[in-house]
């Protein structure tokens, strides 16, 4: 959903997020370049993004969540960028979206964004970020297009990162493939987690810079950069605790190592009549019937 300065917001019924788009680095308001991952904490399973924009209140709690959390130049809740020459290379605000799904179990869209500097070299990125019913984590994916001389590829490394907290608790597990953080929340709202997972055969290390705490995972041959990020509000529930987050990350790191056959992807194609698309600029299209708003616009 598109909103305010350009903002692109979505949700399911456990969390909703925003990021930003190009009109907002000249806003006189409050202007901000920024690809940042932005967070909505919500304690209801209902869909709120429309009712909360039209408000104009949502960074106060009315009984059903808020926009507590200030994302600014860091990388928010699982942003990334790509690592070279020992420092983060980032993004602007996204130019272009399109949405792909938006149905009762899954919302997906892509994020273009312009190409930006990575030591030299420019990279373009489409970023396509997927949303399922039930889950506290997302499931993003970069579609990195390097411009080199002919003959002169490069090697991509993307940082994935999770905005630094006073006081937070850090754990990070090579072998599982995850990062996670247990916190205090802004304005006194309570704890929340935040994770990134990434395939523990393609994770360099972890790293921080100034605002971020970071993993280092190789971009494969394909330049596409695979992970899943996300978030849990302890006043929300299910995940109401340190122990209970890292228990939900671990399990979910465990079962992308052990994949099955993917019957939410089945449901999907039963359900719209169309299939999971596999390529940016792809279009699955939903079946007007057997559509609900899971992402309102």
């Amino acid at each position: 959903m598109r909103e305010r300065f350009d903002d692109f917001a979505w949700e399911n019924d456990r969390i909703a997020h925003r990021t930003y788009g190009k009109a907002l680095e000249s806003w006189d308001g409050e202007p901000l370049c920024s690809s940042t991952i932005d967070i909505w904490s919500k304690r209801t399973p209902r869909m709120v993004i429309n009712d909360w924009y039209l408000s104009d209140h949502y960074h106060t709690d009315t009984g059903e969540g808020a926009d507590f959390y200030s994302a600014g130049l860091s990388r928010g809740d699982g942003g990334n960028g790509l690592w070279a020459a020992d420092q983060l290379w980032v993004s602007r605000n996204f130019v272009n979206s399109r949405v792909l799904a938006n149905g009762p179990i899954r919302v997906m869209f892509e994020l273009t964004y312009e190409p930006f500097s990575v030591n030299g070299p420019s990279v373009a990125e489409v970023k396509r970020i997927t949303l399922d019913a039930g889950q506290n984590l997302d499931h993003y994916q970069s579609f990195y297009k390097p411009y080199t001389r002919p003959n002169q590829p490069i090697t991509l490394t993307t940082g994935i990162g999770l905005k630094k907290a006073k006081g937070e608790q850090v754990e990070f597990n090579a072998e599982r493939g995850w990062l996670l953080s247990w916190q205090d929340m802004e304005k006194n709202a309570g704890k929340q987690g935040l994770a990134i997972i990434a395939d523990p055969k393609l994770i360099e290390k972890q790293a921080e810079d100034k605002l971020n705490n970071l993993v280092l995972a190789k971009v494969p041959e394909s330049n596409v950069a695979s992970y899943r990020a996300g978030f849990c509000w302890d006043k929300a529930g299910p995940l109401t605790d340190a122990a209970a987050w890292k228990k939900y990350v671990d399990e979910f790191a465990q079962g992308l190592q052990s994949p099955v056959e993917n019957q939410r992807d089945r449901e999907i194609v039963i359900s719209t009549g169309a299939p999971v698309s596999t390529r940016p600029g792809d279009r699955t299209i939903t079946n007007a019937p057997a559509r609900r708003e899971a992402l309102r616009r």
